[in-house]
């Protein structure tokens, strides 16, 4: 639980969020706040002028006015509302037209929230979940948009007041001369006792309110309930939606597995709110009482002051209505109030977490741009271990790579092969000792300059529902030409024959129908096409084929020895035979660096290499010994 949800905000702090929250939505798209204040006030007007429309009607039957006069004054009214409802209408119309573009800008601004923040930030288990959390807080009840909702009715609650005082006081803030019971009704002090009692009843009715909005409120806080929503939504979206899926569960008969799993987070969320429900029963009996009070004290007040004489039979109707509307201003007022605490503990969580700092040094020092791509890389004595953890993943590591090297790294896994990738790449920076491009702390190193020399193939490499163009370039504008040669020199120069729409063919069917399906091995390709449209001059590529045989590995491999040329390259596998090619082999065990060497000196060394590749060798005999004899 974030420290806003365990801590209760003072109201400056309240004030301050809220006020921030209106100027993210006006970000989002300016005007968004004026619009929903005035299509609240023109509601509220158009209320107040049928209220008045209809007094003149019946007053005008009750008098007997003759049907000129009583027209003339109904289509002056009927004209004025006329114009209202258009002017309502309009601002209607541009609210509900700038409503998507604000959500989708705020959206965005979350979005590039989380796709800019350090990698150590995001590697963090939690943070999904407070992602998940803001995403939700953006909309909803409580969320960032409702801000500005909630300051159209706080503006139309007002406005409520105001005009039912206006339109009210004058005619009961007289004295009628009577005496007694009837003097008490129809004196300024009778109508001031029946606003007290109401006003009392209706801020007893918000409290009610304000209870049962805390008590559902503190569902929407529970862990069991947040961890249920995201496991439920996790199914929905990466299991029953997802067509990759279907074969595993059709073959294995996981339906019910997985209903069952669906069930029972569903059925947790179903407890709580059941709970919740129940404890807010007591609070709505009371809720609805108070309304009974105020509803009783108004027409009793308005039918007793008919009585004596005071309210003509057209005004009857209307001075109910206008003083229900004028009290109902107190109300809501009071809600508002409330809800604004409520938004402003939701804008919080996700101002916090689009204030998580970028803790990574970014460097001022631009990456010499050379042609002759002779960077130097340099561990010296760098030790690491991940945030949270008091175990080091890496141990006194000193590395260095000469200019065109083409290394191998190997080892068993979980020895700190993919974690030493990840420091080199600036995912991470060392808990202890440096890492240095041609002598300099990489860290002093402008950070999106030190990025662009490495072109990184992950195991796990993503492509997206993009055209193949796009995935390899990873940008809407590509050279076409280039695009299509790296796409044939990563060997997928027959498949891409095939393709009626070339490189403009859409990967997968999430997005477009004639998207065409592609194999584990042909997205590790298109992978490696892409690594080579970036022309890094460091190329690493980290385990991408394990999903290959050896002999498929060993193919892609060694054709992507070619294509790196001089380049610097580091080769990452579980795979000892698909190494042998590499200049330098450097073994790891334990986080640390136990052998370098060549193949062959490895070999005869007999350390932990030897052990690694005769324990192989027995899978390599019947399928790619010949490769190697």
């Amino acid at each position: 639980m974030s420290e806003s949800r365990s801590k209760k905000l003072s109201a400056k702090e309240q004030r301050s969020i809220i006020f921030r929250a209106i100027k993210l939505n006006e970000q989002a798209d300016k005007g968004y706040t004026l619009r929903n204040v005035l299509s609240e006030i023109f509601s509220i007007a158009d209320e107040y002028l049928s209220i008045l429309l209809l007094s003149i009607v019946i007053d005008g039957i009750a008098e007997g006015k003759d049907l000129r006069s009583l027209l003339l004054s109904t289509t002056v009214m009927v004209g004025i509302c006329l114009a209202v409802q258009i002017v309502k209408k309009f601002v209607k119309r541009r609210e509900s037209c700038h409503k998507a573009k604000h959500d989708i800008q705020l959206r965005n601004m979350l979005n590039e929230k989380l796709m800019g923040m350090d990698y150590v930030h995001l590697e963090d288990p939690d943070m999904q979940n407070r992602y998940n959390m803001c995403m939700n807080y953006l909309f909803g009840w409580y969320g960032v948009s409702s801000v500005s909702t909630l300051t159209g009715k706080l503006a139309s609650n007002v406005f409520r007041i105001i005009i039912g005082a206006v339109l009210i006081i004058p005619s009961v803030m007289v004295s009628s001369g009577k005496t007694g019971f009837a003097g008490f009704i129809t004196s300024p002090l009778g109508f001031l006792s029946a606003v007290a009692a109401v006003t009392v009843s209706e801020l007893i009715r918000a409290l009610y309110f304000r209870k049962t909005a805390q008590t559902y409120e503190g569902v929407r806080k529970d862990k069991r309930q947040i961890l249920s929503n995201r496991t439920y939504s996790a199914y929905i979206n990466y299991v029953v939606n997802n067509y990759r899926s279907g074969k595993e569960i059709r073959l294995y008969s996981e339906q019910q597995l997985i209903l069952g799993e669906m069930e029972s987070c569903a059925y947790e969320n179903y407890k709580l709110w059941l709970k919740a429900f129940f404890k807010c029963h007591k609070y709505g009996i009371g809720y609805e009482l108070m309304k009974l009070i105020s509803r009783g004290t108004v027409y009793g007040y308005a039918v007793l002051r008919a009585i004596y004489g005071e309210l003509p039979a057209g005004e009857v109707i209307a001075f109910i209505m206008l003083f229900a509307r004028a009290l109902l201003g107190i109300t809501g007022i009071s809600n508002d109030l409330n809800n604004y605490g409520l938004s402003a503990e939701h804008c919080k969580d996700v101002f916090d977490f689009l204030d998580i700092p970028d803790e990574k040094y970014q460097g001022t020092i631009p990456t010499e741009k050379r042609d002759d791509n002779e960077y130097e890389f340099e561990f010296r004595h760098v030790y690491f271990k991940y945030p949270g953890s008091e175990q080091y993943v890496l141990k006194d590591i000193n590395l260095k790579w000469k200019i065109g090297e083409k290394m191998a790294l190997v080892g068993k896994n979980g020895c700190g092969k993919s974690t030493l990738v990840k420091l080199l790449c600036r995912l991470y920076d060392p808990t202890e000792g440096e890492i240095t491009l041609n002598g300099i702390d990489i860290k002093k190193y402008k950070y999106e300059d030190y990025m662009a020399l490495f072109s990184v193939v992950f195991q796990d490499s993503k492509l997206f529902s993009f055209s193949m163009a796009e995935n390899v370039a990873a940008d809407t504008d590509y050279d076409s030409d280039y695009v299509k040669d790296c796409v044939v020199r990563a060997g997928l120069g027959e498949r891409l024959e095939k393709m009626e729409k070339g490189i403009e063919t859409c990967m997968y069917k999430d997005f477009d129908e004639h998207g065409v399906e592609i194999s584990g091995g042909e997205a590790q390709k298109l992978c490696l096409a892409r690594a080579v449209y970036k022309g890094a001059p460091f190329i690493v590529l980290d385990e991408p084929t394990a999903a290959l045989d050896p002999i498929s590995e060993h193919e892609i491999y060694t054709k992507f020895n070619g294509i790196v040329g001089t380049r610097t390259a580091i080769y990452i596998s579980h795979r000892l035979s698909s190494c042998r090619f590499c200049d330098e082999i450097t073994v790891m065990d334990n986080g640390k660096i136990v052998e370098r060497g060549s193949h062959d000196e490895l070999i005869k060394a007999g350390g932990n290499y030897s052990k690694l590749w005769l324990a192989q060798a027995e899978y390599y005999k019947d399928t790619a010994g010949e490769l190697f004899a």
